[in-house]
């Protein structure tokens, strides 16, 4: 067990390099003491902590042209676009069964974050049973105007990534000197303004809710500041992140499997290029004696 936390940024079917990262990390017996998922990158975090090697990636390919599973029928038939009743339960589970054994008895804490609608902050889900975290996992994963809110205890919440897309700063509260980050994004890369139109849409659609529009409107500015001080702490040494070389050209929904396929293998090739230098950041001194007896 690593001393370590490990954070998956989200970014619906982006996270099949995730997908990859994640497969070169079990491959090679990287286990992290705490993963910190959002959104899409908390679904990769599950199988990482069940030791599920290749389970998202076979999901997410295999079925990315089920319109039983995400789409334009699902939103119209279900108002969710993604259908998590199909990913959760049956028939995916069927197919591809989660180890509820592996997560209740796993050492590794599983941190999920959601964003809470009333209040637009995040809260983080540790949950031990299939069904809790599922629960969970739908609520993180749940994209505001593609899929409706998920109650838990009575609350409303949406995605994970509306109130905190990267969870930086939680594994820092946590106690962590130790970070890894999964990032979906190149370095480059920064959100712009949220248009008027979608703007006009959430005002509409969650009058209700004016603190979720509120953090909902202020996205691109929070992810902008956060990507910011990902680079500073990066260049300091404090942190290590594994991010794609070149912008992910990938949709939400996605239904090409080739170029999901073609991303799950940059992830696997970035993961393993980068492997030597994320040792010698967690393990430091010790691991590089141990590689020279």
């Amino acid at each position: 067990m690593i001393n370590a936390a490990l954070v998956l940024e989200g970014g619906s079917l982006r996270t099949l390099f995730t997908s990859g990262v994640l497969d070169v990390f079990m491959q090679n017996n990287l286990e992290f003491a705490c993963v910190i998922g959002a959104s899409a990158g908390a679904l990769n975090g599950a199988n990482y902590v069940a030791k599920h090697i290749g389970r998202s990636a076979r999901i997410n390919t295999i079925h990315s042209n089920d319109a039983n599973y995400f789409g334009l029928k699902q939103l119209v038939t279900k108002r969710n676009a993604f259908n998590f009743d199909y990913l959760f339960g049956e028939p995916i589970n069927h197919l591809y069964p989660y180890d509820e054994a592996a997560l209740a008895n796993s050492k590794q804490r599983f941190l999920i974050a959601a964003t809470d609608c009333e209040t637009g902050g995040v809260t983080y889900f540790e949950r031990r049973d299939y069904q809790g975290m599922a629960e969970a996992l739908q609520a993180s994963s749940s994209i505001p105007m593609l899929n409706k809110f998920v109650y838990i205890d009575g609350k409303p919440y949406t995605d994970g990534g509306v109130a905190e897309a990267i969870g930086l700063h939680k594994a820092v509260q946590e106690g962590y000197d130790r970070i890894v980050l999964v990032l979906t994004r190149d370095i480059g890369f920064r959100k712009s303004g949220v248009p008027k139109l979608q703007a006009s849409l959430y005002r509409r659609a969650f009058d209700k809710y004016p603190e979720l529009i509120e953090a909902l409107m202020t996205i691109p500015d929070r992810y902008n500041a956060l990507v910011e001080e990902i680079q500073r702490l990066e260049r300091a040494g404090k942190i290590f992140v594994v991010r794609p070389r070149q912008s992910i050209n990938i949709k939400v929904m996605e239904r090409d499997a080739r170029k999901l396929l073609d991303l799950y293998f940059r992830g696997r090739d970035e993961a393993t290029a980068l492997l030597p230098q994320m040792q010698e950041y967690i393990y430091g001194r010790s691991f590089q004696n141990a590689r020279a007896q």
